[in-house]
Formats: C-alpha cells, structure tokens, sequence
C-alpha cells in the first residue's frame, strides 16, 4: 500500500483530535500534503468516505501551533491492542500551520 503512495508520507509524535467525535488525543503517526493516519489504544467507529476534521497537534519542538484539516476515512484497521485510520486530506486550513509542519517533518527526516 506504501509504495503506491505519490507523496511521501512523513512519521510524526504528534497528537490528533476528531472534534466532536472523539475528545481523546490519540496519535498521529504519519503525514503528507495529501494523507495522513491515526492510532489510538480504543476504538473509534469511523466510517469509509465519511470526511471527519482532524485537530493536529504538533510536537512542542516543532514550534507550531494546534491546526485542523479535514480527512475522508479510506481505511480502518482493529489490531489486538490499537486501532488504526487513514485518510485521504480533502482540505487543509486556512492557516500556513500545515505546511509549515509539513515542512518541518521534511526537514527532520532528512537530518535524521
């Protein structure tokens, strides 16, 4: 499934939020300008192509505030202890926080 990706999705220790669903951090574990997925230790009744907001909250050495982005569930996956979702980003805000994090994780990965 990775390899088909055209962005490189980028490995974040971000926390998310899907306001009004589901109030608990959970984690964000990658991200692109196109896509992004979630892990959270309970589950989260999602539903494929439904768009959900998505409340990111970047890693304080980042330096870059709380943003949102809206996401179409493309997949959901019940593991024995987690619980994981992709989605496609249908739109990003209107804030430059999103690229600015993306840019970010560019440049984390290649200094790693």
């Amino acid at each position: 499934m990775f390899d088909q990706r055209k962005h490189r999705r980028y490995r974040t220790i971000a926390l998310a939020r899907l306001p009004g669903m589901f109030e608990s951090e959970i984690f964000l574990k990658d991200l692109s300008i196109t896509g992004c997925s979630i892990e959270a230790a309970v589950f989260i009744e999602l539903t494929r192509g439904v768009v959900y907001p998505i409340e990111i909250i970047p890693e304080s050495a980042s330096k870059i505030g709380r943003f949102e982005v809206q996401g179409e569930a493309r997949w959901v996956y019940l593991h024995e202890d987690s619980y994981e979702a992709g989605f496609m980003i249908t739109a990003s805000p209107v804030k430059k926080e999103f690229q600015r994090y993306i840019d970010y994780l560019v440049w984390r990965s290649s200094s790693a």
